[in-house]
């Protein structure tokens, strides 16, 4: 037994396409290419939440060359050569340049050392944790997270503030919400949403980064409030030992922002309104928001950094390249490369642009009864808390990826939702992975070491949950099928 046991998740994987195979009949609308599809993408989303995702990838994409399913080249094509490959390496190094000439710590420093949150505690954490919000739209958010961890442990350490205090709880788990919480909002240097951008122009439509912000930003500043509130009125750590803070020693041994930090961080804001002139900048110049959003998000974000590269400064690039990509995980972009494919996939066609998979219409038949019988904006609820819940058990991905489909499934034909506002919606709760160690990415970097428990965080994090939910239907919700169009 002691020998079959690192093996076990292997063993089920095996059973689940045997069985799924045998047993699920070519019906109600499904083909048998879905059939073969669903045995092979069940087991890979068992195997992403239970052993690994890199590896993984890597074999789902050798897995649907044997089956016939797609052609070698169409595979490659579909899942590396996709821009999204592309854009996460550069927007992973540009957050890596930021990190590395100051830029983070300087404007992490600014925030928290405005003399308006002398003698205010609260004041003190609403600034702290806004700064968190507003780098974390623009970079990579679990470097930033680990970031934070060490600062907010040097603050810790300088007023008494120790392990399994409230206080110490409290603001760790506010990195952990925040870190979800820019993940969703923003599609800059974030997996996910841009995942999800991917898949939506896999199917024709085209959301720009402005678009999806303009959702974002909102839902940001939704769960900034939402965190606040708790914490004051719900959590009720004692903060009295923030008085001891001292800001002018801070102020005083702050360093100057370097040339180099300088030019970085005018270069990305450079960058980022290159991302969202095209959304914006019709009415001043059309030519060159056109001429921006025929380039595609990458174009601009590789121009940046190779100025960087190539700009040196006191003898020594900005950048080095050979260096930053040390700080960029191989397993991410194999793991997007397959999620990227997989989406496409879903809805296969032919030559003659047939779909031989019938996934979408089997999910639709499947599920018709339930959307039938509950009013449409309960069930979108439903889903959305599912989702929500779903995500702290089980891969953010995977539980994105599966509710995203049944919307579009459910609502993809149909003039009765705006489903890709739902889309956009069902993504940003999918990112809350907050509660439980293997919740996300940057979870274990909270969890692991006792910053925080499951124990003196949980209800915590199911009252955020339910709060989430609320709020996303009442405001969120509206807001977004006004602009998202």
């Amino acid at each position: 037994m002691k020998a079959i046991k690192p093996y076990i998740h292997y063993i089920v994987a095996v059973l689940l396409f045997t069985l799924l195979k045998l047993l699920v009949p070519a019906a109600n609308g499904l083909t048998e290419n879905g059939v073969l599809f669903i045995s092979i993408l069940v087991p890979v989303l068992y195997l992403w939440c239970v052993a690994n995702t890199d590896w993984v990838s890597l074999l789902v994409l050798a897995v649907l060359a044997i089956s016939g399913l797609m052609t070698p080249n169409a595979i490659w094509a579909g899942s590396y050569g996709s821009f999204i490959v592309a854009l996460i390496i550069v927007c992973m190094a540009l957050s890596a340049i930021l990190t590395e000439t100051g830029v983070i710590d300087k404007v992490a420093s600014w925030f928290i050392t405005r003399d308006f949150i002398k003698g205010r505690p609260y004041a003190f954490i609403a600034m702290y944790m806004l700064s968190f919000y507003v780098l974390g739209t623009f970079m990579e958010a679990t470097a930033l997270t680990v970031i934070y961890i060490a600062l907010t442990l040097s603050i810790f350490k300088s007023i008494g503030v120790e392990k399994g205090d409230k206080l110490y709880t409290a603001l760790m788990a506010g990195l952990l919400w925040g870190n979800s919480a820019v993940s969703a909002g923003s599609p800059i240097s974030h997996t996910l949403p841009v995942l999800m951008i991917n898949l939506l122009k896999n199917k024709g439509i085209d959301v720009s980064f402005a678009q999806w912000l303009s959702v974002g930003i909102p839902f940001e500043i939704l769960l900034y409030v939402l965190y606040m509130l708790i914490l004051k009125f719900i959590w009720k750590p004692d903060v009295s030992k923030l008085l001891n803070y001292d800001i002018d020693k801070v102020k005083a041994n702050s360093k100057p922002l370097s040339a180099a930090g300088w030019l970085s961080a005018i270069l990305f804001i450079v960058t980022v309104i290159a991302w969202l002139f095209p959304q914006f900048g019709t009415n001043i110049a059309p030519s060159a928001a056109s001429a921006l959003q025929s380039w595609s998000t990458t174009v601009p974000a590789i121009i940046t950094l190779s100025l960087l590269c190539i700009i040196r400064i006191k003898g020594k690039p900005v950048a080095d390249f050979s260096s930053i990509a040390k700080n960029i995980p191989i397993g991410l972009l194999t793991f997007t490369g397959a999620v990227t494919l997989l989406g496409s996939v879903i809805e296969l066609k032919n030559a003659d642009g047939v779909d031989i998979m019938g996934i979408i219409p089997w999910i639709r038949n499947m599920l018709m009864p339930v959307t039938e019988a509950l009013p449409l904006w309960l069930l979108l609820t439903v889903l959305v808390f599912l989702s929500l819940i779903m995500t702290n058990f089980l891969s953010n991905t995977v539980t994105m990826f599966l509710f995203a489909q049944i919307a579009l499934a459910l609502w993809g034909d149909s003039n009765a939702l705006n489903v890709v506002a739902f889309v956009i919606i069902i993504t940003m709760t999918s990112c809350i992975g907050i509660a439980t160690p293997s919740a996300s990415v940057p979870a274990p970097l909270l969890f692991g070491p006792g910053h925080i428990t499951v124990k003196n965080s949980w209800k915590y994090s199911f009252c955020y949950c339910l709060t989430i939910t609320a709020f996303t239907m009442l405001i969120i919700w509206p807001l977004a099928q006004v602009l998202i169009k």
